[in-house]
């Protein structure tokens, strides 16, 4: 029992797995039954060391309550999956019986202390288990987001009376307009193109760049 005891005090501060893939970091550990600690007279809690792990920021734990003999009777008890005062080091668990009133001296038919105390918490060799993961957002790729909000070529203003101007992120060889009935009435390589003499009506933009073509829709 001794030698057990003493491999629950190294697993206490060390982490049993870690491992970094991509974004993520994963550390393991459990406590020993002596963590215990009586709080007021409602129960029981447990600071739980994770600064073995060396977390950067304060994970995300998820916790589990045992019995490592299997002495049992954990089934019985209130507080867990909930954590307090989370840390890159470390965090606490409060731990009390559920739904029994602190009148009651005892509780079940081992009669065990009420309200819940450490020396409980110790013979029945209940640990916390706990896993750490330390994950990073994905950082939002605004320019990759701006970049595709970006149309390729634009046609301002539109409708227009007079003249259109055309702004395009590539570089544009030359130009070709079309009326509805697809007639090629225009080709020119000008960025602006007068257009005072086109009936009005709809008309399509093609512009040719060095590696493909653009299709545009304007309005006389």
């Amino acid at each position: 029992m001794k030698k057990f005891r003493n491999t629950l005090v190294v697993l206490s501060i060390l982490c049993t797995i870690i491992t970094q893939a991509q974004e993520a970091y994963i550390g393991q550990g459990v406590t020993s039954p002596d963590d215990w600690q009586d709080y007021t007279s409602l129960g029981i809690y447990v600071d739980v060391d994770t600064s073995g792990c060396e977390f950067k920021t304060t994970p995300h734990y998820l916790i589990t309550i045992e019995s490592l003999e299997e002495l049992g009777y954990h089934w019985g008890l209130s507080g867990a999956p909930a954590i307090y005062k989370p840390t890159p080091t470390g965090f606490r668990v409060y731990l009390r019986w559920t739904d029994h009133s602190t009148e009651e001296p005892t509780i079940g038919s081992l009669a065990f202390a009420n309200p819940l105390r450490a020396t409980t918490a110790k013979n029945r060799q209940w640990v916390i288990r706990w896993t750490g993961i330390e994950k990073r957002d994905c950082p939002v790729k605004k320019q990759v987001a701006e970049e595709k909000d970006i149309e390729e070529l634009i046609i301002y203003p539109n409708p227009s009376n007079d003249q259109i101007t055309i702004k395009s992120i590539k570089e544009i060889v030359k130009y070709e307009v079309y009326d509805q009935k697809l007639n090629l009435i225009l080709t020119t390589t000008n960025d602006i193109i007068n257009v005072e003499n086109f009936n009005k009506g709809h008309y399509i933009l093609k512009a040719f760049t060095k590696d493909g073509t653009i299709i545009k829709r304007f309005i006389k």
